[in-house]
């Protein structure tokens, strides 16, 4: 029998992702007293408070913009490059000990174990959604308008979307075989923060850091993200075909990564 490849695992199990992605955000929120209103106010204090200090305390400007660039418009610079950012970070923490603080899960035969993978990466993507909406909005609070650009967000995001699922598989994958896998995660993701151009644009870099933070995966999406709110840019539609069938390729190399591996995790749990 021909084995199934992630995309169709996606598909044949989709009731199934959208019940663990709702019970995963209710059960981060349960108890709480605004519950999941959390979703929208997190975001919006984020905003609210790397506004204040980049407007009054440090008075920064973004990159090597003019001097009418406001420092309001640097607040929103880095927050775009947060909300990326905070996706991988999210994820990549979650998925160390993923499976294996689900061991009732990895003995069932019949349950589809990449499920787990989906449901941190679609929570991730839930709340950077909401953030994105609040990044727009205040984008169009401070210029006055909003590009039509926006709307090819999503097309952009499915790659990295992809690009994390695959990572997520593979982490969670090697974590049940690594026990330190969660602190050295922890280590990368605080190196990958700073070599991502999230508090600085890529152009202000010299030439010889510059194509060292280009290799880093977050940063195409980070300029990308950045660039279609504020300037209206848009990547070239082979540019985001590309980007898309590599993210497929690894995606889906992870996923039977995943999946091989599937019968030697209750040895190990």
């Amino acid at each position: 029998m021909r084995e199934k490849n992630f995309l169709m695992s996606l598909i044949e199990n989709n009731d199934l992702v959208k019940l663990f992605i709702e019970r995963d955000i209710r059960s981060r929120y349960k108890g709480s007293i605004l519950g999941m209103l959390w979703t929208l106010v997190n975001p919006l204090i984020m905003l609210t408070v790397y506004t204040v200090i980049f407007s009054q305390v440090f008075t920064s400007k973004w990159g090597k913009l003019e001097a009418s660039s406001s420092s309001i418009e640097f607040a929103i610079n880095l927050f775009a490059g947060l909300i990326i950012f905070n996706i991988f970070a999210e994820t990549a923490t979650r998925s160390a000990n993923l499976i294996s603080s689900n061991p009732n899960y990895v003995k069932k035969i019949r349950f589809p174990i990449e499920i787990l993978g989906v449901m941190v990466t679609g929570t991730a993507f839930i709340q950077a959604g909401i953030s994105l909406i609040i990044l727009i909005i205040a984008n169009f609070l401070e210029f006055g308008k909003i590009e039509y650009s926006v709307l090819t967000v999503p097309i952009i995001w499915s790659s990295y979307y992809i690009k994390i699922l695959g990572m997520v598989w593979l982490l969670s994958t090697i974590g049940v075989f690594v026990k330190d896998l969660g602190q050295i995660v922890n280590a990368v993701v605080s190196i990958i923060m700073f070599m991502s151009p999230i508090f600085y644009p890529l152009d202000m870099l010299p030439n010889t850091l510059k194509y060292i933070v280009a290799i880093n995966p977050l940063a195409r999406t980070i300029e990308q993200t950045r660039y279609i709110v504020t300037r209206g840019d848009v990547p070239t539609i082979n540019s985001i075909i590309i980007e898309l069938m590599i993210s497929i390729v690894w995606c889906e190399i992870c996923y039977r990564i995943l999946r091989r591996s599937h019968r030697m995790f209750a040895d190990r749990l």
